[in-house]
């Protein structure tokens, strides 16, 4: 099976960026144009608010249908991905689009309201974005003033800071607190730590021992407070 490892860039884009589609419903009846999430995954962020500890469930992480449903991307770990062909029956058969094969690479079928594909459960969601949409798309109290973060990853409010990035993939990077990248205006990036407690996100100095592979929550920096 050829994989295609996706370009930081790209994923900034697909994850924060792609528009919205329609609302998520109990039961679909259709895979047109509707994007799925791993089910232990989802289960996990909820309880825990973090990517980081939702790690062990991003292998087949998510899967993207287009608007005709004839074909699909699977995203491994946030990272990697590949496309396929549909072809729809009694099962949901998924094709290499690489590669011509006599039989499926996956089968799976919808059951009350769930994709499922071998022993994997996903369930639909509305974005890409879901985990932005979900803990971090809104209007915060800082010590600089009040701020907003979009769905596009744009911060607005304060001069000091122009986007975001919530970090989902942490297959090649050690850490024990979860990260986000804040970009100034210069467009340079700085790493934090944070955590979610109650209606605040505590951010903490990130140290990197080796850039981008391991490093270690430090002190706590600041706070901002959902309004």
């Amino acid at each position: 099976m050829k994989k295609l490892i996706l370009p930081v860039a790209l994923l900034v884009t697909m994850i924060a960026c792609k528009t919205e589609t329609k609302q998520e419903t109990a039961k679909p009846k259709t895979l047109e144009n509707t994007i799925w999430v791993n089910a232990k995954y989802l289960e996990t962020l909820e309880r825990t608010k973090s990517p980081l500890r939702a790690k062990p469930f991003a292998d087949t992480v998510m899967i993207n249908f287009d608007s005709k449903a004839d074909t699909a991307s699977i995203v491994w770990n946030f990272h990697e991905g590949s496309s396929y062909v549909i072809k729809k029956g009694e099962k949901i058969q998924f094709f290499d689009a690489y590669e011509v094969k006599p039989k499926p690479e996956f089968e799976g079928a919808l059951s009350n309201g769930m994709l499922k594909i071998g022993n994997s459960l996903f369930k639909q969601v509305d974005t890409t974005g879901f985990i932005e949409k979900k803990y971090w798309i809104g209007k915060y109290s800082t010590t600089d003033g009040n701020i907003e973060l979009r769905y596009d990853g744009k911060i607005s409010g304060v001069d000091s800071l122009a986007t975001y990035y919530v970090w989902t993939d942490y297959i090649t990077t050690q850490t024990d607190i979860d990260l986000i990248d804040l970009y100034a205006n210069s467009n340079k990036s700085t790493t934090y730590g944070y955590k979610f407690a109650g209606n605040e996100i505590i951010f903490y100095e990130f140290i990197w021992s080796e850039e981008g592979i391991i490093g270690k929550a430090g002190k706590e920096i600041f706070r901002w407070k959902k309004i």
